[in-house]
């Protein structure tokens, strides 16, 4: 069993209005894989964490797109309440290196475009668009990239 398919089951819960099996799911990932993966959270096909997601945090304001694959250490939050209107959202086809830091501070959307690639270790405070590699802290733009359409 994979945290990906976990976190398919509590979601699948959160939508349709069961009680405690999105709960029960969160932990058994926590216990399991050291990961929080709230079924607050939306999440587009093919999502792969790699290295069992071992220790990817994601806060419940966050929609991930399809194709996105997320290394261990990850932390993509919000400094926002839980239900806020205020989102974090992740574009299709991103790679986001082990031990980044996505953080939408302050009341505010953050968003990062389609085909980006977020270094190891970056750490994300702006906007980011689509087709390109960011690195670095701050993370800022390394090279833009053709895109894949």
């Amino acid at each position: 069993m994979s945290p990906e398919s976990i976190w398919s089951l509590g979601r699948w819960a959160y939508t349709r209005r069961i009680p405690v099996l999105p709960r029960v799911c969160k932990l058994l990932n926590f216990f399991l894989f050291r990961t929080i993966l709230p079924p607050e959270a939306v999440v587009g096909k093919g999502l792969r964490l790699q290295h069992y997601g071992m220790g990817v945090s994601i806060h419940p304001n966050v929609t991930i797109g399809d194709g996105v694959m997320i290394y261990q250490n990850v932390t993509i939050a919000a400094e926002t309440y839980i239900g806020s209107p205020y989102r974090l959202t992740i574009g299709n086809n991103v790679m986001i290196g082990a031990g980044a830091v996505l953080v939408g501070r302050g009341n505010r959307n953050l968003t990062i475009g389609d085909n980006v690639r977020i270094g190891a270790n970056a750490v994300v405070t702006n906007d980011v668009p689509s087709n390109v590699v960011v690195a670095g802290v701050p993370a800022r733009i390394l090279h833009e990239t053709r895109s894949s359409n």
